[in-house]
């Protein structure tokens, strides 16, 4: 027979926790700080990501999911309004300069709305994009500086750029400028489309012109799963239109590109059972930690009202009943320290990453505010809680009333007893205390054990970056000697005359304190 006594069970544990509040002061901190560890150690790995993924942006040149490139109009127009996709930006690119004063910076002067400009950090700090119908155009620092224009709303420049290889040269009126970041490699002058268009009647070209680009609808999009599966949902948004992007030349192929920045998207494409294997030892290990702190408080509260349950017990208080109770108490106490952990934690992280980020070259230090973070470290604290509770549980279930009265901690483990001489010291009563609960002993050590394997890892892991081995998966060498031609466009139009003479790397080489070299053939 079922008895309604739910609210009975929720006053006697709510009663039995007033009755002691030193020992929930202690349950609070225990909790707290545990969420501290999970918050602080979340925060700490959001933050390095975060900062990760945005000096990887900056070399990618914006930090849109992905994209497809050459586009007709009416692909561009089928493509955009997919269900898979959140926001998408449009980039139409028009031309480049590669005469002095910009043969060794890749210009580009193109199109692009709003949402692409913001992707490709082409905000502008002073002024704004340019508006349709007019001669404006908006681009960075470095640009002006390299035509000698004062960065001033308004100002006129003039610069002379190659469209599908016809050299046309146009004026602009300046409307906006943002900050030059060296990081990225292309820099935009960015104009109205129907200037754009106007450009390409002038020089005669039709999207995608002679080099399948110029001209051409460029999609950029953010996606709704996010960052997690970004090629899949590309490839399942062409599949969806009757395209695809796996043989070029096709009639139905369409070019696209995963922007690698994002780390969800590296990991994806890199996961294999070793990395899944290192994430679940690592956070496995972070649980454990925090589940025998707050186990020891539970055991110790357990212990010390095990009279109390035996009483309980007596009046028809059935095991299971019990352990609610104290689950009831847990999860009371838990909505006071996981908060107050979620907090501190965020502020030690926050002041932890700086130190952390400063060894690992090339990150941007930031402190990332990610809810992600806070919902993470709060169910891993829940979860941890709810477990180092349950074996308290079954303890104080497993008590009869008798053995209740009469139990004291250690009454069940028998030792030997071994006369000698010594007398007492605060050595041998320390020992002789360790021994009366040898398993609460060795939970204590091995939590103490595990904070310090925590602190060590995370030391070996900010530590272990090493600069030179990452530098090595772009370049071999520690310098690169090329005409400017080859930096500005990646070597694709390479021609005999961008070659380095033999004369000039006889002098690189007489200089000295050079270990080893060597040449790399453009065409043969």
């Amino acid at each position: 027979m079922k008895v309604s006594n739910g609210k009975t069970i929720r006053r006697l544990g709510w009663r039995s926790m007033k009755a002691a509040r030193t020992r929930n002061l202690i349950a609070v901190l225990a909790i707290a700080l545990t969420t501290v560890l999970f918050t602080s150690l979340f925060t700490i790995a959001m933050s390095i990501n975060d900062g990760f993924q945005q000096s990887n942006f900056r070399q990618v040149g914006g930090f849109s999911h992905g994209g497809f490139k050459y586009l007709t109009e009416e692909q561009f127009n089928n493509l955009k309004d997919d269900p898979l996709i959140d926001q998408w930006g449009m980039r139409r690119f028009i031309g480049m300069p590669t005469e002095v004063p910009f043969n060794k910076s890749h210009v580009e002067v193109s199109y692009a709305d709003a949402n692409e400009a913001h992707w490709m950090y082409c905000d502008p700090v002073e002024g704004r994009l340019p508006q349709e119908g007019t001669d404006e155009a908006a681009t960075d620092t470095h640009v002006l500086e390299l035509l000698g224009v004062e960065p001033e709303i308004g100002a006129r420049f003039t610069i002379s750029f190659d469209v599908d290889g016809h050299t046309t040269t146009q004026t602009f009126t300046l409307c906006g400028w943002w900050e030059y970041d060296e990081a990225i490699v292309a820099n935009h002058i960015l104009i109205p489309e129907s200037r754009a268009d106007a450009i390409l009647d002038e020089v005669g070209t039709v999207p995608p012109g002679e080099d399948g680009m110029t001209g051409s609808w460029n999609l950029d999009v953010m996606l709704k799963s996010g960052s997690r599966h970004i090629a899949n949902d590309i490839a399942q948004i062409l599949e969806s239109h009757g395209y695809q992007d796996q043989s070029a030349g096709a009639a139905d192929y369409i070019h696209t590109g995963v922007n690698w920045g994002y780390t969800g998207a590296q990991l994806s494409d890199n996961l294999d059972p070793i990395v899944v294997a290192a994430i679940a030892a690592m956070l496995l290990l972070i649980i454990f930690t925090g589940y025998l702190i707050i186990y020891n408080v539970f055991q110790i509260s357990v212990t010390n009202d095990i009279r109390f349950y035996g009483l309980l017990k007596t009046i028809g208080t059935t095991p299971r009943q019990l352990r609610r109770i104290i689950r009831q108490q847990a999860l009371t106490l838990s909505l006071a320290g996981i908060p107050l952990g979620l907090v501190l934690g965020w502020l030690i992280g926050g002041q932890l990453t700086p130190a952390i980020v400063s060894q690992l070259n090339g990150v941007v230090p930031m402190t990332s505010v990610s809810p992600v973070i806070f919902i993470g470290a709060a169910l891993f604290s829940l979860v941890t809680v709810l477990l180092s509770c349950r074996k308290p549980g079954r303890i104080a279930g497993k008590v009869s009333p008798i053995e209740a009265v009469r139990y004291t901690e250690g009454s069940g483990i028998k030792r030997k007893t071994k006369k000698g001489r010594r007398g007492v010291s605060l050595l041998s009563m320390a020992w002789a205390n360790l021994g009366r609960s040898r398993g609460k002993t060795a939970v204590t050590v091995t939590s103490l054990s595990l904070a310090v394997v925590l602190l060590t890892v995370t030391v070996n892991f900010t530590n272990g970056f090493d600069m030179d081995k990452y530098v090595s998966h772009f370049a071999s060498s520690d310098f690169i000697v090329a005409d400017a031609g080859q930096f500005q466009t990646g070597g694709d139009i390479f021609n005999t005359d961008m070659g380095i003479p033999q004369s000039v790397i006889d002098e690189i080489n007489a200089q000295g304190g050079i270990t080893d070299g060597g040449v790399i053939y453009g065409k043969t």
